[in-house]
């Protein structure tokens, strides 16, 4: 708690400054000019590039913080310019990133639960599969599969 007052404080700290140098370099002649006043459209447009830019954001982030077997042949085709021969194929800690890693992220989120040598969904996993095949029956898709 204490890193983020102190990180805040010193994002203020920063902008302050940013703003006291600009002002000294070119004060404005009326306090409008440095007020923002976006039409609807424009706030909307804006809003819009947030939430795209946010969106990509999330879904990158998943390529660099989690193991995907995806990555993991890109990286594995880039060590070898030549090529793999599909037979010849081996992605290395597939097994443990498909199932202990994934089991252990669930688990931390609350998803899933461990009982033993057994894994069950958990009350915020029952939730989201419940929301994720309401929305693929509302679009017309099976319960499994991909789509």
């Amino acid at each position: 708690m204490c890193v983020v007052v102190a990180d805040a404080f010193g994002l203020f700290l920063m902008s302050l400054v940013l703003h006291v140098v600009a002002w000294r370099i070119r004060r404005p002649e009326s306090y409008r000019a440095w007020l923002l006043a976006p039409s609807p459209l424009d706030a909307a447009a804006v809003l819009l590039l947030h939430g795209s830019i946010s969106t990509v954001y999330v879904i990158g982030y998943t390529l660099i913080s989690a193991f995907s077997p995806s990555v993991e042949l890109l990286k594995l085709l880039d060590r070898t310019p030549g090529g793999v021969p599909i037979a010849e194929l081996q992605l290395p800690f597939v097994a443990g990133g498909l199932t202990t890693e994934r089991i252990d992220n669930l688990t931390a989120a609350e998803l899933v639960r461990r009982t033993g040598p057994s894994v069950t969904l958990g009350e915020k996993g029952v939730w989201l599969s419940r929301m994720v095949l309401v929305y693929r029956h509302a679009i017309g898709l099976p319960d499994s599969g991909g789509g």
